[in-house]
């Protein structure tokens, strides 16, 4: 094995070691020299790693937190391009289990992360990250909505149907360790949510044709 495949994996030990520790103790009580002793490794090789504890647990759950990010925005685009396209209000057909699968597979292979931010080992991790999350689909919602001919969209609801979005996804996997289970709810709710999206948020836009017609009845 070379210096950087053995790098690798004294890396890899220090974050499944860490992962354990934390669920475990929370981030509070988590000991470093446990985790090290855990791992197989020195104290100072977790330094030359990770700057300190916030570091290691930063690293635990912000790669799978960004790659759920990725996701987010990468459907919202989909969504624009979908809705730039439009020739009429017609929406067609509105259910999103695909997406509901995709970030429920994503979020149960890295459960322990997800389980870890949300636990509230790290509190105020949890609520800067349900922020960013809120703030990311209120962008992207704007973003999607603005290249509609049809459709604008209301703030308020806007900034509430976000919330209440990541509320609902954030209780099921909380609550639910079943992978399959949590589809199947989610999937549920992902419907359910988007006719609110649709009603709440997305605000025809008056067409100036009919107002013309209106006037001249």
């Amino acid at each position: 094995m070379n210096k950087n495949e053995n790098d690798y994996e004294k890396r890899k030990k220090l974050i499944e070691a860490g992962k354990k520790e934390f669920l475990e103790k929370g981030y509070n009580k988590a000991s470093l020299r446990k985790i090290c002793s855990d791992a197989g490794v020195t104290t100072g090789a977790l330094y030359f790693f990770f700057e300190n504890k916030e570091d290691l647990f930063s690293s635990i759950v912000n790669p799978p937190v960004n790659e759920l990010k990725k996701m987010v925005v990468e459907h919202f685009n989909e969504d624009r391009s979908f809705l730039s396209s439009l020739n009429s209000m017609d929406l067609g057909n509105l259910d999103h289990s695909d997406i509901a699968e995709n970030l429920v597979d994503h979020i149960y292979r890295n459960y322990d992360s997800f389980i870890l931010l949300l636990s509230g080992s790290k509190e105020d991790v949890l609520s800067h990250t349900i922020e960013e999350f809120v703030d990311l689909m209120e962008k992207s919602t704007i973003a999607m909505v603005s290249g509609s001919k049809f459709y604008t969209y209301d703030p308020f609801m806007t900034h509430w149907m976000a919330h209440t979005t990541v509320d609902s996804l954030v209780h099921v996997i909380k609550h639910e360790k079943d992978v399959n289970v949590a589809k199947q709810r989610i999937q549920s709710i992902m419907n359910y949510l988007v006719i609110g999206w649709v009603n709440l948020v997305m605000v025809p836009i008056e067409n100036p044709k009919d107002n013309k017609n209106k006037k001249n009845k």
